[in-house]
């Protein structure tokens, strides 16, 4: 899907000054940039949760269904594996995005 972008010109010098040979490349170079943040932000909320817990997500998720972490319903228990899981899920839609961006830039 190609579109047409229209650039306001207070953007033009930064842009002309940016890594990359295309429009296409520096913008491409612009969103890989930002999806490498939202990525580090999943990152270190998920490292949040490793070090509460002392494990990964995929040991914390075993117990979890063992029930060898205490009720699995009780609020906080339940609400910590309900994000922990959002955050792997949105690791992966990150990381999809960034691949297919990443090829854009050179």
């Amino acid at each position: 899907m190609a579109a047409t972008i229209q650039i306001t010109p207070q953007l033009e010098p930064a842009l002309e000054r940016m890594q990359g040979k295309t429009l296409d490349e520096k913008i491409a170079r612009l969103v890989a940039n930002e999806l490498r943040r939202y990525l580090e932000e999943v990152e270190r909320e998920a490292l949040e949760y490793e070090i509460k817990y002392g494990m990964n997500h995929e040991q914390f998720a075993a117990k979890l269904e063992r029930g060898e972490l205490g009720d699995p319903y009780a609020y906080e228990l339940e609400q910590d594996a309900m994000r922990w899981e959002d955050l792997a899920d949105e690791k992966k839609m990150w990381l999809e995005q960034f691949r297919q961006v990443g090829g854009l830039v050179k």
